[in-house]
Formats: C-alpha cells, sequence, structure tokens
C-alpha cells in the first residue's frame, strides 16, 4: 500500500496506544471540535433562512417554520443512516489490516444506503401539502410550505452524502477540509437565500422558493467541493471512493442497514417527543410555546459540544475495538462521560444564572408586558434546562460510545420506551391533568432523559456482557 495512505491509516490509529485522561480529553477534542463546528454551521443556515424568510413577511417565516419541521425529520432519520458507517471505518482503521478496502467498501455503501432511503423521502415530500391539508393546516400557508418543502428536498441527499464524507474524514483525524468547507457554507448559503428571495445580486426573486433553492444549491456546492479535495488531496485520493461506484456489495450495505437503522430510528424518536411537546405547550398558549422555543433554542447550541464529543467516541471507541484494544474502549468511554457531561455542567450554571438576561436576547423589546412573560416563562424552563443538559449529555456521550461497538438496537428501543412511552405520556399528565402546565413538560424531559442516560450508562458500564462486544473481542474480552 502506498506510503501516503499508510500515513493518513497511521494518524488514525493512534486512538489504540495507551493514554492517560489528558491525553485521551486531548485526542477527543481533536476529533470532536470540527464535527462541533460543522453542525454550528448547519444550525447557522437555518437560523439564517429563518432571518431572511422573516424579513419576508409572517406567512413566508410561518412556512419555513413549518416546512423546515416537516423536513427536519427524514434528515435526521438519513443522518443516523449514515452513522451506521462510522463503526465499520473506525474498526477497520483499528484493525490496521486492508483497511483502506475496507472503508472504501463501507463508504459507498453508505451512499447506497442513504441514496435508497432518500428517493423515496424526496418523492413523498413532493406531496407534503395533502398531508398538511389532512391535519387542518391553513391552505394559503400549505401552498407555501409546500413550494418551500419541494425546493429544499434535494438537500436531503447532499446533506446527508457530505455528512458520510465527513465521518470518513473524522476516523482518520484529517476533517479540517471538510470543517472549512461547512463554514463557508454559511455566508453562500446566506448570500444565495437573500438574492433568490427576494431578487438582488442580478437573481430572479423567487420568495420562500428562492430559500430552499439556495439551501439545495448550497449544500450540492459543499457536496462537490468535499468530493474533490479528497480526489485531489495527496493521502486521500488513493482510496479511489468513486471507482466502480454502481458495483453493489451486498453484505457491506446490509452492515450499514443493521447498524444505521437503529440509529436513524433513536434520533427519529428523540425528535418526535420534542415536535409532541411542542404541540401540547402550543395548547397551553403562544406565550408558553414561545419561552417553550428560548429555552430548546439555548439547550440546542450547547448540545451540539455533547454530540460531537460523543461521535468522537464513537470513533475511537471503534477504532479501539478494531485493534482489540478494551482498555482503551474503557478509557475513551469514560474520559468522554467526564467531558460531556462535564462542559453541560458549566454551561448548566450560566444557564440558570444569567436565564432572564439569556432568554431576553430572543426577544426585541422585553418592556412590553407581553414579552415580559415570555421572558419569565422562559427563564423558569432555562433553570429545568440546566439539569435536563447534563442528562442530555450522558445519554448522547453513551448512545453514540455504544454505537462504536455496533450496540444499537437496544439503545433504540430504550429510546422508544423512554421518548415515547414516559416522554410524553409523562409530559400530558403533568401540563394537564396535574397542572403544571409548561414547567410539567420540562420536568418531564428531566424524568425521560434520566431513566434513558441510566439504562446506557448502566449498559455501557457492562458492555463485556454485550453479544456485539464479544463477538467484535472474540469472546475473550
Amino acid at each position: 500500500m502506498a506510503v501516503a495512505v499508510e500515513t493518513v491509516g497511521k494518524r488514525a490509529r493512534r486512538g489504540g496506544e495507551p493514554k492517560g485522561f489528558l491525553a485521551e480529553a486531548r485526542a477527543l477534542l481533536v476529533v470532536g471540535l470540527p464535527l462541533v463546528f460543522g453542525q454550528l454551521a448547519w444550525m447557522a443556515m437555518l437560523t439564517t433562512d429563518t432571518v431572511i424568510l422573516g424579513r419576508l413577511g409572517p406567512e413566508s417565516l410561518a412556512a419555513g417554520a413549518l416546512g423546515h419541521s416537516v423536513v427536519i425529520v427524514p434528515m435526521l432519520f438519513l443522518i443516523g443512516l449514515a452513522q451506521g458507517a462510522v463503526p465499520l471505518m473506525a474498526h477497520a482503521v483499528g484493525a490496521r489490516t486492508r483497511h483502506v478496502r475496507e472503508v472504501r467498501r463501507t463508504v459507498r455503501q453508505a451512499f447506497w444506503a442513504t441514496g435508497m432511503i432518500c428517493v423515496p423521502a424526496i418523492a413523498a415530500l413532493w406531496f407534503v401539502g395533502d398531508l398538511l391539508l389532512l391535519i387542518g393546516q391553513d391552505p394559503a400557508l400549505v401552498d407555501l410550505t409546500e413550494d418551500y418543502v419541494r425546493a429544499v428536498a434535494p438537500m436531503l441527499l447532499t446533506y446527508t452524502w457530505f455528512a458520510v464524507l465527513r465521518n470518513f474524514t473524522a476516523t482518520y483525524r484529517r476533517q479540517r477540509a471538510a470543517l472549512i468547507i461547512a463554514l463557508a457554507q454559511v455566508p453562500v448559503n446566506g448570500v444565495l437565500a437573500y438574492g433568490l428571495v427576494f431578487g438582488d445580486f442580478g437573481l430572479p426573486r423567487l420568495g420562500v422558493i428562492g430559500a430552499g433553492v439556495a439551501s439545495s444549491l448550497s449544500g450540492l456546492t459543499a457536496l462537490i467541493a468535499l468530493g474533490l479535495y479528497l480526489r485531489t488531496d495527496r493521502q486521500f485520493r488513493r482510496f479511489r471512493l468513486l471507482g466502480r461506484f454502481w458495483r453493489p456489495d451486498w453484505p457491506r450495505l446490509g452492515h450499514v442497514f443493521r447498524i444505521g437503522t437503529p440509529i436513524g430510528l433513536t434520533i427519529t424518536f428523540e425528535v418526535l417527543l420534542y415536535s409532541g411537546a411542542a404541540q401540547l405547550m402550543g395548547l397551553i398558549g403562544p406565550l408558553a410555546l414561545a419561552a417553550h422555543q428560548i429555552a430548546l433554542q439555548v439547550a440546542s447550541v450547547t448540545f451540539m459540544v455533547a454530540l460531537g464529543i460523543g461521535q468522537a467516541g464513537a470513533i475511537r471507541v471503534g477504532i479501539a475495538t478494531g485493534a482489540r484494544d478494551p482498555a482503551a474502549v474503557g478509557r475513551t468511554g469514560w474520559t468522554a462521560l467526564v467531558l460531556g457531561c462535564g462542559f453541560m455542567g458549566s454551561m448548566a450554571i450560566v444557564m440558570v444564572v444569567w436565564r432572564s438576561e439569556i432568554a431576553g436576547l430572543f426577544l426585541p423589546d422585553v418592556t412590553s408586558p407581553e414579552n415580559r412573560e415570555v421572558v419569565a416563562i422562559a427563564a423558569g424552563f432555562l433553570i429545568l434546562a440546566g439539569v435536563f443538559q447534563v442528562l442530555d449529555a450522558a445519554q448522547v456521550v453513551t448512545v453514540n460510545l455504544l454505537r462504536g461497538l455496533r450496540d444499537a438496537r437496544v439503545p433504540m428501543l430504550y429510546a422508544l420506551l423512554c421518548y415515547w412511552v414516559l416522554g410524553l405520556g409523562l409530559s400530558w399528565l403533568l401540563a394537564f391533568p396535574l397542572g403544571l402546565g409548561g414547567m410539567g413538560i420540562w420536568w418531564s424531559f428531566v424524568a425521560a432523559l434520566a431513566v434513558f442516560a441510566s439504562l446506557l450508562v448502566h449498559r455501557f458500564a457492562h458492555r463485556d456482557r454485550l453479544t456485539t462486544y464479544r463477538d467484535l473481542f472474540g469472546g475473550a474480552a
């Protein structure tokens, strides 16, 4: 094998060497921080679209928000499916033998798997207007939303394939190019969206459709840019990821689906919990819903750090598993948990101490009676969000560690139980029959995440009992 490619492999395999806590923490941050900033870039794109559509008018803003709530469900399932390739790639790198061929097979079949789901998902989104009419949405709003969703739907494929390539570069600890491209995508999308929505810069005025077209075009541009980088980079080009792309590899495709599908469903269950909670919050009143969105938005930003640490942990656990180093699995896991929960704990203190000030940042005028009430409600939610954050870090880090061990099915069932049965059921019970209102919904978040995180941490702590763990270590771990 060429020296350049082997150099890439050696850099990635450093995760299997004996390390102390500080060295392991440093290695996790090297892998995790670019993933964090890449995910924050995606959130920045969504925020940019929201601001631009808000300038177009309240109906356009509502159409964009409604369209996003529809598109985000298949999007996150596909991101989870793409994550199914991560432990397969990491294990091949850690095993050291024929890692280039094995990783290439996995990347290609991750493209296949996500593409096979994207095509029917995009086709279904084309008729989203019929679904929205059935659930009673205003016909005028439905028309705008359908236009936006049809324009943004191609981003399902481009963003998912970009995530596959980003995960590939992260496995080899060389994701700088993917990060730069993701960050550059934010201003590109902003300029395109502004021009296409309002007809500036010589572009046609497309209104709401323009925001969707801009997202699709910027996503395609980012995918092409990362693909060109991988084809021209001295160390990566020998992987020839697209060589014989159309040749099926059914066994590897099956592995991607078997690991990725439970991951995608786990993420979907979580998203639907928050969507359902928002519907319940809307029944309490518009001010409670506005306060809920503020608290959830704050928690979502800080969550990206814990998510990045968890994803880095999955990669390093996979590499340690491939290297048949159970001690490194434990070291990586507990270090990642300390990092994730420690960061979120510090953010929780900030959120609790400055809760009113943080809530006020989201409103243009905090002197009006309505806005003062929203700030007061959001400040109460942020106290619980502080507790919620630490538990959320514990669950997202641990669930990713288990994914690194190819253990995804049982965590998916835990998610179904905790998010849908406990989370949504308790939300309704506390909010309405017991009369706790919006605070009851946030207490249900805390309870659901506490149970989910406890189950996952216990499962990782007793990982030697897992069938997948024994299989990966030959039953000798």
